[in-house]
């Protein structure tokens, strides 16, 4: 198996400066320069291709309100998270057709749960509805979203298609 290089790759906050040894279970740690000035080792090379790490933990600390929503066994979470997934992990089977052509989730709901429920429960949502980018090549931002029945998002993708 060819050896993975990330260095001078960039994650998040994070740019990897070199491999820094391998964990006690034989994981590839990276030493990464984050955008806040400050270094980190990562757990793998995994927790950086996959989104979970991407800073130091300087956004974690910028966060103003560090308090649980209790919403995580929701449906609308489970909504919210796969867009993401979608959109940034590479691993996901759907992440060709979205991250893979740049569709991304805009800042205010990237990294805010609350945000992205606040705006769902004022614009319609509902269980059973699924989201719906208006424009196929935008982004998942308040603009550019909707909520549409299954039924319609099947028909839709095959006008598209």
């Amino acid at each position: 198996m060819r050896k993975l290089d990330l260095t001078g790759q960039r994650f998040g906050r994070l740019v990897v400066i070199k491999e820094a040894g391998r964990s006690s279970d034989g994981r590839v740690r990276w030493l990464c320069k984050c955008d806040c000035g400050n270094y980190t080792s990562t757990p793998s090379t995994k927790t950086l291709r996959n989104g979970t790490c991407r800073s130091c933990g300087c956004i974690e600390r910028e966060r103003p309100n560090k308090l649980t929503h209790g919403k995580s066994n929701t449906k609308l979470f489970h909504v919210w998270n796969g867009m993401k997934q979608r959109c940034y992990n590479p691993n996901n089977r759907s992440y060709k057709t979205y991250g893979g052509r740049g569709i991304k989730v805009c800042d205010e709901w990237r990294d805010n749960f609350m945000a992205f429920h606040d705006w769902a429960i004022a614009n319609g949502y509902e269980e059973g509805l699924t989201i719906d980018r208006i424009d196929n090549d935008g982004d998942y931002e308040p603009n550019n979203c909707r909520w549409i029945t299954l039924q319609e998002n099947v028909s839709k993708m095959r006008k598209e298609q």
